[in-house]
């Protein structure tokens, strides 16, 4: 046992420890991985939206220089200029734009649209203008640096437009610097000028949305009746121009998440299933290895069981040979018990030896079979007859229990085989109670034959075992007794090589019961 715990602990040690540990190593690895592919995901995403981001000023750019360019005409409150004709007229979401002087105390303005604008209007412009001094003081300040600085103009419009005013400052030779605002439709603005772009980006990977903060349905999607909450995008980032707005990403079927969770998930599926193959791997050569060194044990102590069983009736018979060659023997009688033990022990002997050449035989498939019907009620008289004598002769009682007279198909050497080695078994395992049942009955298909004792009995732990090669007990009362440890293997191997089946019941000190099924001849 001590062998087999060393191998066993040499097998984890060399298989299943690293095994373990690149596991956890790897299982600790993923949460680090995850956390690396979703740093690159949102890398990417940000790009995406930084590209968008890019081409919505750049669009706000080029509308700014054609305005600049516009002003160094005459700038009327009456008249639009062309440019900036063209450019209301070409833009729906553009719906005025006003330039207005900052050196004046009272500020003019010009205030251009594709229809008339109302004095109300203008009033509020002018409202906004002056809530809105400091930021209009820092654009202007950019400007003398030599920066193109865009802000938004706050105030509440009202009214059913959903607009935004976005103001910059430029510099005329004549009038100095100058405020403009643009009245922007952001709705109108995504869905007509950025949506196209986003098309183009997303093809069939990405789904871009923009959202209104305010709004739980996106003003634009890529995908069509897209109804996707801001919430529920992967990655979002404002809009530069728009800060109540929002652009979101997300990748079609599955999110980022999820797909990051099922590589997750899948390499941990994979490495538990590997660690799970490998134990079982482990624990079936740690089996196969134990069942080996203690095959091999059997067969030592098989061996060292049989030199002393062969040594003994050897020993008795050189002996009392021996006395009656040299004539030590005066009377007839004494001569007749030494030939009694003589013949005894040859005997005895010859049955170690034949038991362990049918043992071969039946090993090695050699041992020929032939099944034939047998009344088993028959068969099993003759065989108490025949042993009646040394039943007796060993102080037994036995009983013959005939439930029914059952006809079976079965080997009648093997029948003989298996049943007396049954009986042997009985008689020597049993020292207090020496009395033997013998049941023959049938059950479903199978007749069967029950040897029941009243001996020392079977632990659960060794019936386990009991037919096994070479298999003995190697402590309690049953280590007791001599034997060679190759009876019921024997008796397994024929009761098999008959489509049989034997079994057995038995407790300690209270007795054996051992229960060997016949197929039933049909005919």
């Amino acid at each position: 046992m001590k062998s087999t715990r060393r191998i066993g602990l040499l097998l984890a040690l060399v298989f299943l420890l690293p095994a373990l540990f690149f596991s956890v190593y790897e299982i600790s690895s993923l949460s680090k991985d995850e956390k690396m592919i979703q740093e690159i995901y949102s890398k990417q995403l940000e790009a995406i939206l930084f590209s968008v981001n890019q081409y919505s000023d750049d669009i706000l750019n080029g509308w700014i220089s054609k305005i600049e360019t516009s002003i160094k005409d005459d700038v009327t409150h009456d008249s639009i200029p062309p440019r900036i004709r063209s450019l209301l007229d070409y833009n729906s979401s553009l719906n005025y734009i006003f330039i207005c002087d900052t050196a004046d105390n009272v500020p003019r303005q010009a205030i251009f649209s594709r229809d008339s604008v109302n004095q109300d209007f203008r009033r509020r412009v002018d409202d906004a203008l002056i809530n809105n001094y400091q930021q209009i003081q820092q654009l202007t300040s950019y400007k003398k640096s030599g920066f193109q600085k865009v802000g938004l103009l706050s105030y509440a419009w009202g009214g059913s437009e959903n607009l935004e005013c976005l103001i910059f400052i430029t510099e005329d030779p004549v009038r100095g610097f100058q405020v403009v605002g643009l009245f922007i439709n952001p709705d109108t603005f995504i869905q007509d000028l950025v949506g196209p772009r986003l098309q183009v980006i997303a093809k069939d990977q990405f789904i871009l949305s923009a959202f209104n903060k305010g709004l739980a349905a996106p003003v634009y999607s890529t995908l069509s009746a897209d109804s996707t909450s801001v919430k529920a995008e992967a990655l979002t980032k404002d809009f530069w121009l728009f800060p109540d707005y929002a652009l979101g990403i997300r990748t079609k079927g599955s999110s980022i998440q999820d797909l990051i969770s099922e590589r997750t998930f899948n390499n941990l599926i994979l490495l538990i299933t590997l660690d799970v193959i490998l134990i079982i791997a482990v624990i079936l050569v740690f089996q196969n290895v134990k069942k080996e060194v203690q095959l091999a044990q059997n067969k030592a102590d098989f061996v060292s069981n049989v030199s002393h069983e062969i040594r003994t009736p050897l020993a008795l018979i050189s002996m009392f040979a021996e006395t009656l060659e040299m004539g030590r023997v005066k009377s007839e009688e004494k001569k007749q018990e030494y030939y009694a033990i003589i013949s005894k022990e040859t005997h005895r002997l010859s049955g170690i030896v034949n038991k362990i050449l049918n043992f071969s035989q039946t090993e090695a498939n050699k041992k020929v079979l032939n099944p034939v019907p047998l009344y088993i009620v028959a068969e099993m008289k003759e065989i108490l007859k025949t042993y009646d004598f040394h039943l007796t002769n060993k102080g037994f009682e036995y009983s013959l229990i005939e439930k029914d007279n059952v006809k079976v198909k079965a080997d009648k050497e093997a029948f003989i085989e298996i049943t007396v080695n049954l009986i042997d078994n009985a008689i020597k395992y049993s020292a207090a109670r020496k009395f033997i049942e013998i049941t023959i009955g049938s059950e479903y298909n199978y007749g069967y034959v029950v040897v029941k004792d009243y001996g020392v009995g079977i632990s659960s732990t060794d019936q386990k075992h009991i037919f096994d090669k070479f298999y003995r007990v190697s402590t309690g009362d049953l280590a007791k007794t001599t034997g060679t440890g190759l009876g019921l293997s024997l008796v397994k191997q024929l009761v098999d090589a008959q489509s049989g089946k034997i079994t057995v019941v038995s407790l300690p000190g209270v007795g054996s019961s051992f229960t060997v099924y016949f197929p039933l001849e049909m005919n």
